[in-house]
């Protein structure tokens, strides 16, 4: 007859190998200590600025923003651990067609700074300037390096070209109404009109504060529309096709 087997009670740690490890514990815990502190104290040796170059564009270039960091700051030489990390970030931010940035330190001594401009969606003429509306509908002046392909808007001022964002990203999105559509203006009392690259015609939208639920609706009347009067071959039969109307298309001479 077989015997069970007793099992044997585990011993807990006898207070002579705590004592052990507390000293090598208390030795690794000075060699990260001396290696952070060590690490804190490396100077910057190297400023890397990057910029992503998203459909070609030019807008913000590496080398001169590179040297205005470094005229500004005096990076180089100073240890990693005193740089103005986030005066340094506001300062990038405020360049010209930067959009955001990336600042990593690294503990040889470099630092990475990766930039994302910003993409323009519209050039807006007003009165008293031309600016670039980008796609979060900020601000961008002209460059001197770089040229975006981009529509034109025309406005009295510049919080009413706003009101073209719904339709300026819609043709941001989609090709073919980039390709169909030439000017667009925003009127004084707010209405959202613009003009087809083929044939001499004004298409009416509306209030720009309708555009965000009627737009896709309007558009595809439209391109119905339009097909039709490409068939028949006579685009000067109407200078005005209007959308204002819930639903429909009213065409007039």
């Amino acid at each position: 007859m077989s015997k069970k087997a007793t099992p044997t009670p585990s011993k807990s740690p006898s207070r002579s190998a705590w004592w052990l490890t507390l000293p090598l514990l208390a030795v690794t815990l000075v060699v990260f200590t001396a290696a952070d502190r060590e690490a804190e104290a490396v100077p910057c040796r190297a400023i890397d600025i990057k910029v992503d170059q998203l459909d070609g564009m030019y807008f913000v270039d590496a080398p001169s923003l590179r040297n205005e960091v470094i005229q500004q700051f005096a990076l180089l030489e100073r240890p990693m651990e005193s740089l103005p990390y986030a005066q340094l970030h506001e300062a990038i931010l405020d360049h010209h067609g930067v959009s955001s940035c990336d600042i990593v330190p690294t503990l040889g001594g470099s630092l990475h700074i990766r930039v994302q401009q910003q993409r323009p969606i519209a050039r807006v003429w007003t009165p008293d300037s031309v600016l670039y509306l980008d796609d979060e509908g900020r601000w961008m002046p002209l460059s001197d390096r770089y040229t975006a392909q981009v529509p034109i808007v025309h406005a009295s001022n510049r919080e009413s070209a706003r009101d073209a964002m719904p339709l300026l990203r819609t043709m941001d999105r989609d090709a073919f109404w980039n390709g169909f559509i030439d000017q667009v203006a925003v009127e004084d009392d707010g209405n959202v009109r613009f003009h087809p690259r083929i044939g001499d015609l004004v298409v009416e939208l509306g209030r720009a504060e309708e555009l965000d639920v009627r737009l896709d609706d309007q558009l595809r009347h439209l391109k119905t529309f339009y097909r039709a009067l490409l068939d028949s071959g006579d685009l000067r039969q109407y200078g005005t096709l209007d959308l204002r109307y819930d639903g429909q298309l009213v065409a007039s001479k």
